[in-house]
């Protein structure tokens, strides 16, 4: 009480009595912001003593997370002196911490207590709690501006959210895209599952597309079974279009609802603009959403015919192509070996596939499979593959296998486990010779749906390999999750584990591992022998990669003769061509046409590779 008396010598005892029982929280504080003694009520307010506080600046008080003071350009009035402290001067609501890290929030004034002479002697700082009325009126603009449902942004904040978009692309020179989703047949979840179902349907719609979006963008929910995603900094479609993929295949993974699994698919309209109004932009989006529901059709995805460049219009153009291809027979199955390591004895191929496209020539997978994604073709797309591989390998020797890559969505779909069935009783196909590759994403977050799916699969005999070894979120895990029965170590590792020691070890760990579960190791990407003999020297029993073989179509029976003969010697040329002695090597041959594209056969043991003129090495495959 000294630092009182002495301060409020000439105030008197009314003064010291008036401000230790004021309702108010206060504080003494010297000119340079350092606080002399403090209230009992401001010790309440913030969690400290009056010890505690005392010698103490009143930056104390703080939020970490308002700007610096310094920076607000804080001048004392006319009448105040030139060196007050800037904290003092930030009169009117602010917010506050308490020593426990809490947030509240307070009006603060001050008042100048100056000697007889006029001189400035301290400074009275009062801060009144107004956290409850804050709170209040927070909650009261959450509510105006957020749906009760979904907890998500509603229509109204819409307007301002992207009011701010637009602005702020312009100053940063970049776009704002619209993904505007419809949810499929939603009206037929609440015709049969009730109201009630249907609403805790659509907040697990909104808890996905809040979790699946960037920090900077924002989910809205426009109203029943609508939702839009405002996307800020976008700097082209290809951008917009990852980010909508993305929305859909959450939305892909089953839901569960009162114990039912329930599987949603969402129509989907884009437009990108910097140079627009938020009304415009709107409206883009609604006009695009309209086309990917116009005939019916489920999951589809359209764009704005205004956002699109003269790339985007081909790229568009190939999807509409790619419709056609399965109809058109233009799809075509590729294999690459896979072989023993020690002695390249030929184990089996994997199956990949290509497009001939009618003018643009012989696709990669990779130039149309985010076509068939965008059009949600990949099931079928998936399908053909399935069955066009097991009738292939139906008709080779009875020791080849054939591996046959299947997307996490088709594996998810209802009736996948029927598919795989009837592939392999129209072929007759023995099951133990299929082998499905997954990769190690789909394995980790299958649902339930999917593990029933592969479980039925594998227990018709059908084995399972996880592609990608080592590149994924959890390989260990994955691995318990489903029965799998081979490995495949990604061609990222096998590339480097000749010249990189740390990838070499990584190499060595994953094979230990494979092995240690008792699984089938291939190794993938191999393209030259020291790679080879590195592997096998390391324990690796299997191997594919471009120095056993490139992927190619079948041969022929005609190509595969003539590609004997050329090899054989003169005088057995010179002969009959086909004497009844000879036996014709058992090969691998394509039951319907042949490959329609001229081969250069090249030996790859007990298969006739045929390499592409001017095909680029795909760098999806080996």
């Amino acid at each position: 009480m000294r630092a009182i008396d002495t301060l409020l010598a000439d105030r008197g005892q009314l003064f010291q009595a008036l401000f230790l029982s004021a309702p108010i929280p206060k504080a003494l504080v010297d000119l340079g912001g350092h606080i002399l003694v403090a209230n009992p009520m401001l010790c309440a307010l913030t969690g400290r003593t009056a010890e505690e506080l005392a010698g103490r600046h009143v930056d104390l008080f703080a939020h970490p997370d308002d700007p610096p003071v310094a920076d607000l350009g804080l001048v004392p009035a006319p009448n105040e002196p030139a060196h007050l402290d800037a904290h003092l001067l930030l009169d009117g609501e602010r917010r506050l911490r308490r020593s426990d890290g809490t947030e509240l929030w307070v009006v603060q004034s001050h008042e100048i207590v100056r000697h007889s002479n006029g001189e400035a002697q301290f400074v009275v700082l009062s801060l009144v709690d107004v956290t409850d009325r804050r709170r209040a009126e927070e909650d009261l603009v959450r509510r105006a501006f957020t749906d009760p449902l979904t907890g998500l942004p509603n229509r109204r904040a819409l307007t301002d959210r992207l009011r701010h978009a637009v602005a702020l692309s312009r100053r940063r020179d970049l776009q704002v895209g619209l993904v505007h989703l419809n949810i499929d047949r939603f009206k037929a979840v609440n015709d049969s599952l009730g109201h009630e179902a249907g609403d805790l349907l659509l907040s697990q719609v909104a808890d996905r597309l809040r979790w699946s979006t960037r920090v900077e963008d924002t989910a809205v929910r426009l109203g029943a079974d609508e939702f839009l995603v405002v996307a800020e900094d976008v700097e082209d479609l290809d951008g917009l279009r990852a980010l909508a993929d993305r929305l859909l295949a959450v939305l892909d993974e089953p839901f569960l609802v009162r114990d039912r699994e329930i599987t949603l698919s969402a129509s989907v309209g884009l437009t990108l603009g910097a140079d627009t109004t938020p009304d415009d932009l709107l409206r883009q989006a609604q006009s695009a959403l309209t086309r990917a529901k116009a005939d019916g059709s489920r999951a589809r995805i359209e764009v704005h015919e205004g956002a699109l460049t003269r790339d985007e219009v081909d790229a568009l153009q190939l999807e509409t192509d790619l419709k056609r291809a399965l109809d058109n027979e233009e799809l075509r199955l590729f294999y690459q070996p896979i072989v023993h390591l020690a002695d390249e004895t030929l184990l089996g191929y994997e199956a990949l596939v290509r497009w001939e496209h009618p003018t643009r020539g012989l696709l990669p997978p990779a130039a149309f499979l985010d076509a068939a994604e965008n059009n949600r073709l990949t099931s079928k797309l998936g399908a053909w593959v399935l069955h066009r591989a097991c009738t292939d390998a139906a008709a080779w020797p009875d020791d080849l296998r054939v591996h046959v890559n299947i997307s996490a969505r088709h594996l998810a779909e209802e009736g996948f486990s029927d598919l795989v069935a009837e592939a392999l009783e129209r072929s007759g196909l023995a099951p133990y010779r299929l082998e499905l590759e997954i990769t190690e994403s789909t394995a980790l977050f299958a649902a339930e749906a999917t593990l029933h799916s592969v479980a039925v699969v594998t227990d018709q005999g059908v084995t399972l390999a996880l592609d990608d070894f080592g590149t994924g979120y959890s390989a260990i895990t994955a691995l318990h999750r489903l029965p799998i029965h081979t490995v495949k170590i990604d061609r990222s590792f096998v590339a480097d584990v000749v010249t990189e020691p740390s990838t070499a070890a990584l190499v060595q760990g994953l094979l230990q591992l494979g092995r240690g579960m008792g699984l089938q190791v291939i190794a993938e990407g191999i393209e030259d022998l020291d790679q080879a003999a590195w592997l096998l020297d390391h324990g690796c029993a299997m191997a594919q990669g471009y120095a056993f073989g490139r992927p190619a179509p079948l041969p022929s029976p005609a190509e595969v003769f003539i590609a004997e003969m050329t090899d054989a010697p003169a005088e057995e040329v010179a002969g009959e061509l086909l004497p009844d002695e000879r036996e014709i090597p058992s090969l691998p041959q394509q039951r319907s046409e042949p490959t329609l594209r001229a081969t250069d056969l090249d030996d790859t043991g007990a298969f006739a590779t045929g390499v592409l003129a001017d095909e680029p090495a795909d760098p999806l495959e080996d």
